[in-house]
């Protein structure tokens, strides 16, 4: 009876020391996420509209106080619609916050994933998009947007900064 007892309590003492260990590599994990700095995001990112003359889409991200801001002009004809974009920390989570001008309010997704290069951002409870990725490649920058069932590409080509004004 005494040895069971023993490997009783050496088994609770090893269940109960394990989630202590998952729970400080999650938060070590989660600090490195916002030492981060999304840098290569910055400037002016013109979308190719595949030959469409009548359809111009930029997207611009600076930094501010706060974090990083993006804004999206989308010109077609003479319509002008944007949507703002932030990138920031809280609570120790990085999340970025989108608000297209058509919608009432922001939706918010948590960075899940990040890279000197690439970021995806959830949220599972939205209708569309679920998740949304951004991948620097040289010139180019990749916003890949969806849900379990599509999954939507947009390529952007850094412009020169005065080619917006």
């Amino acid at each position: 009876m005494k040895n069971i007892t023993i490997l009783l309590l050496i088994s609770l003492v090893g269940c109960v020391s394990e989630p202590k260990n998952e729970s400080k590599t999650s938060t070590e994990t989660i600090q490195n996420q916002s030492d981060m700095d999304f840098n290569w995001l910055l400037g002016v990112w013109e979308r190719s509209m595949n030959g469409d003359a009548n359809m111009n889409h930029f997207e611009t991200w600076t930094i501010d106080s706060f974090g990083m801001t993006g804004t999206g002009t989308t010109i077609m004809d003479e319509t002008v619609t944007e949507e703002q974009i932030w990138i920031f920390t809280r609570n120790d989570s990085i999340f970025y916050k989108a608000h297209p001008q058509q919608n009432e309010t922001p939706t918010l997704f948590h960075i899940t994933e990040i890279n000197d290069s690439f970021f995806r951002s959830e949220n599972k409870a939205h209708d569309f998009p679920k998740y949304i990725e951004y991948l620097r490649q040289g010139d180019s920058l990749y916003a890949n947007i969806g849900d379990h069932n599509q999954r939507i590409e947009f390529k952007f080509r850094r412009q020169d900064e005065r080619s917006f004004r």
